[in-house]
């Protein structure tokens, strides 16, 4: 895109040296202050779009990571994918999320690929240990439409890459065999794979969707990547192998003096072996990757020499960084009181300064709001850029106008970005018809001159302004009112109440037990329990009794969402047979409610409505006397709901949404559908 290919001298300007002999001139690290946020994405474009080499962004959360992905993806015309920290699984648990942790998977193999990849990280996502890269380079593996390999082998690598064997896939790291038909589901893929065999050779390869299980679109190549990146079946001599060694540990664990810590730790890798010769998975692996991989690699030794790095506000990456490494400490230190582990804590990250130490081998950018006092590394050059970053209009198109007009008054460069090639026609038009000078380029090969406005489709997260290299950038977002913090900000369900941390109660809060009802949250009490102490949620029932609950149970804890406060509550008591009643009778109620549903829609499935025409020059005409920019969700809205009319199945939706985010032009547009049908 043209704001990464042709704004380099925006940021050399006020005496600042060109980015090419920043690079060549052993001037780095480089500060570079009085940036916004999208400006510190445009500088890690531009220095992408002028050297063609590998730029590596460190960020000091995920948050910030996903916002500056989104900037850099739109700047470059290319995904940008965010390597994050992942839990780690220290405790047994029969189902785990492992959704980040396979992207950071993704993000690991475009690292260790031969490529020159552009991509985010947290720097806690560089701090924590990883799979070496060599392992992972050695069990990933391409499967080619058209190739030779045995179905049998293909499973085997599959299990050894950690990947469970299912029914059906419905998720990363499942795979299914029926027959010549093998589907699995890699990490590195957006949807699952069909590969279907004839004999030994590959006949067909396509994507699938999970919910209907059929075939969507041909794919040439697949790339596997393991499931998890500590897995019981890469330490040497597999997962029996494992298992022996663990057996010897536990034995030596027995002996140790402190008699209560070391029959914990004994049963819980005798139990861990005892997992593993029978063949089942290993739920907590991660407590074992010092003893999987010899090498201590973290995602910085992912990093190709001629990388580039720019690191996003280094001082809360600083911050974040004590942060991550304390809570770690904190986590880890428990379990090895508690006899659940037998490691030490820097065995699972690199501290801070070892970090940067490793950083500063490399050609590093600071990029900042504002210039601080202090850096990891001290700046051998520091360049102030003066950049304004522009404020929303509140959906105010004049004071836009206004701002465009005076832009262009000046002699600026305006650049507007409009989310698609339709939505850039339509402000195009509706900025001639207002008198202000705008031209339309879906891919333009050149900023416009001085003077002149460029409406052109891209995104930014807020608009820019360079008094300097006289160039201002807006995004149609800005002018519509319906900003990415607005679009992307998502109302908490009232029905959502499942408890995700200790902040999410009050003292007071009525909340249910699954075993034993409903009670009333009186706080959280720490108990000492074999030696440990360790925090425990009281529950108050009815009477005098009382409920501790491990914080490693939250999850069988919910708020209550019934009548609510303002009408009398009764509290269960605790071993009682009243709430094993209530939970037959929801039960019985939510079955009779399923068959009526049921029959409700097994009429509506056989009683043929009316379909509505495909949409006549009438009907587009209609569309495009709207005065203003459609949002993203509604012309998704109006799609789904003309596609409904269209069939012969009774239309059955309902569109929801805040005061004042477009339902009417919703609704209007498929009551135009239906005048004009007669």
């Amino acid at each position: 895109m043209i704001l990464a290919t042709q704004t380099s001298a925006i940021f050399e300007t006020n005496n600042n040296a060109p980015l090419p002999e920043l690079l060549e001139g052993g001037r780095l690290p480089a500060l570079f202050s009085g940036l916004p946020a999208a400006a510190r994405a445009q500088l890690a474009a531009v220095l992408r779009a002028e050297t063609g080499r590998p730029v590596v962004v460190i960020c000091p959360d995920e948050a910030a990571a996903e916002s500056f992905s989104r900037d850099l993806s739109h700047l470059l015309g290319v995904p940008v994918p965010v390597l994050a920290a992942r839990d780690y699984t220290f405790y047994t648990a029969l189902s785990v999320s492992r959704q980040t942790e396979q992207r950071r998977l993704g993000a690991l193999d475009l690292l260790a690929s031969d490529e020159s990849p552009v991509l985010v990280a947290t720097v806690s996502g560089l701090l924590q240990r990883a799979i070496p890269k060599h392992v992972l380079r050695n069990v990933t593996f391409t499967i080619e439409d058209g190739g030779q390999i045995a179905p049998e082998d293909v499973e085997d690598a599959l299990l050894r890459c950690g990947y469970v064997r299912t029914q059906q896939v419905e998720g990363p790291g499942q795979f299914s065999r029926r027959g010549g038909i093998l589907d699995l589901f890699s990490p590195s893929e957006d949807s699952p794979v069909r590969i279907e065999f004839w004999g030994d050779e590959i006949d067909s390869m396509g994507y699938f969707d999970i919910a209907s299980q059929r075939r969507t679109e041909n794919v040439s190549r697949c790339r596997i990547l393991p499931a998890a990146e500590t897995l019981a079946t890469l330490y040497p001599g597999g997962s029996l192998a494992l298992a022996e060694k663990l057996n010897q540990l536990s034995q030596r664990a027995a002996r140790r003096k402190n008699e209560a810590l070391a029959a914990n730790l004994a049963r819980s890798l005798k139990e861990d072996a005892d997992a593993l010769a029978a063949s089942l998975p290993l739920h907590a692996a991660d407590r074992y990757m010092p003893l999987l991989y010899e090498s201590f690699e973290t995602a910085a030794d992912y990093l190709a020499p001629d990388a580039i790095l720019v690191m996003d506000q280094a001082g809360r990456c600083a911050d974040r960084a004590k942060e991550y490494v304390h809570q770690l400490t904190e986590d880890i230190n428990q379990l090895v009181a508690a006899g659940s582990m037998a490691v030490r804590a820097e065995q699972f990250y690199i501290p801070w300064k070892d970090l940067v130490h490793k950083l500063a081998d490399f050609a590093l950018f600071f990029a900042d709001s504002f210039q601080l006092g202090r850096y990891p590394i001290d700046p051998r050059a520091v360049c102030g850029v003066t950049v304004k970053q522009l404020s929303s209009y509140g959906g105010s198109i004049q004071t836009a106008m206004d701002d465009i007009s005076h832009y262009i008054s000046l002699g600026f460069r305006v650049v507007v970005l409009a989310g698609d090639a339709r939505r850039a026609g339509m402000l195009g038009e509706f900025l001639e018809n207002h008198d202000v000078p705008a031209y339309v380029q879906e891919n333009p090969e050149s900023l416009p001159a001085p003077g002149k406005c460029l409406v052109t489709v891209g995104s930014l997260s807020s608009g820019l302004e360079y008094p300097h290299g006289q160039l201002a950038i807006l995004t149609d977002t800005q002018m519509s009112g319906v900003g990415g913090m607005r679009r992307v900000k998502s109302k908490k369900s009232a029905n959502r109440e499942a408890i995700q941390s200790y902040a999410d109660l009050s003292v007071g809060d009525l909340v249910v037990h699954d075993v034993h009802g409903i009670g009333r949250f009186a706080g959280i009490v720490q108990m000492p329990v074999d030696g440990a102490v360790k925090d425990y949620i009281k529950i108050c029932y009815a009477g005098s009794d009382s409920l501790y609950v491990p914080a490693t149970q939250l999850d069988m804890v919910s708020k209550y969402i019934g009548a609510g406060e303002d009408h009398p509550v009764k509290l269960s008591k605790m071993g009682g047979a009243d709430w094993s009643r209530t939970k037959t009778r929801a039960r019985a109620a939510a079955k009779k409610l399923a068959v009526n549903l049921l029959e409700l829609y097994a009429q509506r499935a056989k009683t043929e409505g009316h379909a509505f025409a495909p949409d006549s020059p009438w009907q587009t005409e209609f569309e495009e006397r709207f005065g203003y920019l459609e949002t993203d969700d509604q012309l998704r809205c109006i799609r789904e709901i003309k596609s409904d009319m269209e069939r012969t199945t009774p239309m059955d939706r309902l569109l929801c949404g805040d005061v004042g985010f477009g339902k009417t032009e919703v609704a209007l547009r498929a009551v135009m559908k239906c005048v004009l049908d007669g």
